[in-house]
This record gives C-alpha cells, sequence and structure tokens, in this order.
C-alpha cells in the first residue's frame, strides 16, 4: 500500500508510504469533532464489501490480519477494506475511504497496518486530531518509528506542543537506518518549527544535514529540491538575500518549473536592489 498527500509538485507513486507536502499550510486551531451523546454505540456501520474484490496486500500486512483476526470472513472483510480504504484515500475520496477503515479498525483494532493506513488517510484528509491519535496508537504499538515525519507535522499544526514535534521529528531524522524521505520530511517539518520560533540557524542546521553534510549523497533530486526551497527561507530568515537566491536557483536547476520560484527570485532581487 502506498499514500500520497496533494501537493503542488504532483504524487509520485512511493514504495514507502511518505506524503510530499506535510507543511505549508496553516492547520492550527482545527475543531475536535462533535461529542457523542451518552450511551451511543461507537460502532461503525459496515460498509459495502464487494465479494469480486481484488485483494492489494503485503504478504506481511494479510498475514497479521489473518493472525489477530481468526473468523475467516470478518479477515477477508479487513483485507477489502484495508484495500479499498487506501484506494480511496489516493484518490482523494476521504468519506469513503473512512468509512472503510473505520470499519477496519472495528474488526481488528490491534492491527498496525490498520491504525497506520487509518492514520495516513486521516492525515491526507487533514483530519490532523484523528490522525495524530491513530499514528500515536502505530507508534505504540509497533515501536516503530517510521511514520515519525506525519507526527511531527501533525504536532506541529495543532501549536501546543512544538518541542515534542521537533523530538518526535529528530528521532526520525538522526535514524540513519530510516527511509531517507521519510527523514527528509522529517528534517522539513522539524526546520518549519524552528523558523516558526525564531531559531533560523538551528533551522539551517536541520536541512543542512540532507543537503550538504554525509546522508546528502542518497537524497533524491525531489527531495532536495524541497529542501532547498526550505533553505531559502532560512536564508531570508538570516537576512541573506543572495544565499537565498543561490538556494533557488539551484532549485530551478534541477526543477526547472519549480512553482513560484522565479517569482521569488525576482522579489528577493528588487528587494535587495532598493
Amino acid at each position: 500500500m502506498t499514500e500520497q498527500r496533494r501537493g503542488a509538485r504532483g504524487r509520485p507513486p512511493q514504495v514507502p508510504p511518505t506524503p510530499r507536502e506535510p507543511i505549508g499550510r496553516d492547520r492550527a486551531g482545527q475543531q475536535r469533532g462533535p461529542k457523542r451523546a451518552p450511551g451511543r454505540s461507537d460502532a461503525p456501520q459496515r460498509p459495502d464489501m464487494p465479494e469480486d474484490t481484488e485483494i492489494d496486500l503485503s504478504a506481511r500486512v494479510r498475514k497479521e490480519v489473518d493472525r489477530l483476526v481468526n473468523e475467516r470472513t470478518r479477515a477477508r472483510d479487513v483485507k477489502i477494506c484495508l484495500t479499498l480504504g487506501t484506494a480511496a484515500s489516493e484518490s482523494d475520496d476521504h468519506a469513503t475511504a473512512r468509512r472503510y477503515l473505520a470499519w477496519a479498525k472495528h474488526l481488528a483494532p490491534r492491527s498496525t497496518s490498520v491504525r497506520e493506513t487509518l492514520g495516513i488517510a486521516l492525515y491526507r484528509a487533514d483530519d490532523l486530531r484523528g490522525a495524530l491519535s491513530e499514528l500515536q496508537t502505530y507508534r505504540r504499538m509497533s515501536g516503530s518509528n517510521d511514520q515519525n515525519h506525519l507526527l511531527a507535522d501533525c504536532l506541529r499544526a495543532d501549536g501546543r506542543d512544538l518541542d515534542r514535534a521537533v523530538s518526535v521529528g529528530m528521532e526520525l531524522v538522526e535514524d540513519e537506518t530510516g527511509d531517507i524521505e521519510r527523514r527528509v520530511e522529517a528534517a522539513i517539518v522539524v526546520a518549519s518549527v524552528h523558523l516558526s520560533g525564531g531559531r533560523p540557524a538551528r533551522a539551517g542546521a536541520v536541512v543542512g544535514r540532507f543537503l550538504t553534510g554525509p546522508d546528502a549523497r542518497s537524497v533524491p533530486p525531489g527531495s532536495v529540491v524541497r529542501l532547498l526551497w526550505v533553505a531559502a527561507d532560512v536564508a531570508e530568515a538570516e537576512g541573506s538575500p543572495e544565499r537565498a537566491i543561490e538556494a533557488l536557483r539551484r532549485l530551478l536547476a534541477l526543477d526547472s518549473d519549480y512553482e513560484d520560484a522565479e517569482e521569488r527570485i525576482a522579489g528577493l532581487l528588487e528587494g535587495r536592489d532598493r
């Protein structure tokens, strides 16, 4: 299963799920959903289960579901829900994704695959409060930090525990065994927190790790582009339009169509020459 989050630069398929645009939108202050009335059932409604659904799950996920759900029909329901819920989420049909994945969670609440997939789908739907809850549960159950980039962004957007956002993000940034694209996404989130807190030097150190440090050799071009955009933010925050322009020109050398880069350079040049 893969997932991508809507972003200006498109959504190329990825083997490890990692959204392309975890930051860049002010989502703090989102409201909690309405409280349930006392005595109301928490069980979701069972969605339609097309019998001709072709299960599209890894062997690992299939084995986990079979181990946790002893009844064969229920186990197949979970697999169908994961397949259809993931496909709906990737197509931005968030209501359908939520229906299928909520039912999968109802049938297999101890499945790390279910909790992870639901958390990612909620993140893609901009339900960051719900995503935070599910991904925290996934992390606790699995012991894995591989979705810490999303967790850090949820915490950043919530705005109430920015120190924890940095801590969670840096855990993945510093994990040299982790997927490089997820580590870059975590670095971008951490740098965003530092920039918003008036700490551009710290932000620069985090993104610099992947631009000029030993990790830079393994960063794919698409991730370098995103890092350079943040590096330009850092340079501007430090009062160095020249370095910002240099970063943006490096960005355009990798992606000549990158949205807003040329306009941003023009603005920086105009401001510098005044």
